[in-house]
Formats: C-alpha cells, sequence, structure tokens
C-alpha cells in the first residue's frame, strides 16, 4: 500500500479551463458554487482525474503499456484542496482511493494487461 498527496490549486483550475475551455462559474465564483450547494468552488472533474493518473502513472512507473482505468467521482475536490491517495496492488490491477478532509472524494481502479 501506498499513499501520495496532490493538491488541487486555483492556478490548477484555471489553467484546465484555459484549456479546456470550460469556464463555468461553480469553479471561479465562490458565490455562484455556494447557491449550487458548494462550501467552496469545485474542481473540474477531468482535471481531477487528470492529477490522479498523473501521480499514480509517475509513482507506480506505468509506461505506454495497454491499460484500462476507471474513476468515479464520490463527492467533489475544492479549490485548494490537498487529496491523500491509497494505492493498493493487487496482481495486476490497483485500487485507488482518494480523500480529502476525511471525505472519499474517488475511488477507482487501473488494470493492466
Amino acid at each position: 500500500m501506498k499513499t501520495i498527496h496532490f493538491k488541487v490549486s486555483e492556478k490548477d483550475i484555471e489553467g484546465y479551463a484555459a484549456l479546456s475551455g470550460d469556464f463555468n462559474p461553480i469553479h471561479f465564483d465562490q458565490e455562484y458554487a455556494a447557491a449550487h450547494g458548494f462550501a467552496h468552488t469545485i474542481a473540474h472533474g477531468m482535471l481531477t482525474m487528470a492529477k490522479v493518473w498523473s501521480v499514480v502513472a509517475n509513482e507506480l512507473g506505468l509506461g505506454p503499456r495497454h491499460i484500462q482505468y476507471s474513476l468515479s467521482f464520490q463527492a467533489p475536490v475544492y479549490a485548494g484542496a490537498q487529496v491523500e491517495l491509497t494505492i493498493i496492488e493487487k496482481e495486476q490491477t490497483i485500487f485507488i482511493t482518494g480523500k480529502s478532509k476525511g471525505t472519499t472524494v474517488v475511488k477507482g481502479h487501473i488494470k493492466i494487461e
């Protein structure tokens, strides 16, 4: 079992919006996010997925191989959040759980063939 930490900064969110064209105010406007039930502005889901994949691939040295992965979002990742990933390797599957402030935010697995 391994534990890895990463942060989703406001700068990350701004950069992802510039690349993707997704400027939904839920990612930038605190009042708008609160009006939609969130405690703070939230990261884009695909930004979170990219950060998870990046840290896992780098930590485990997953180079170009035939890989399938599945990631589900359990709760929002807030701007500025520190995310703790727990990685468990079992045979040809890597199980991932990501938590922020004690709340599970992502779960998934990677199958390596």
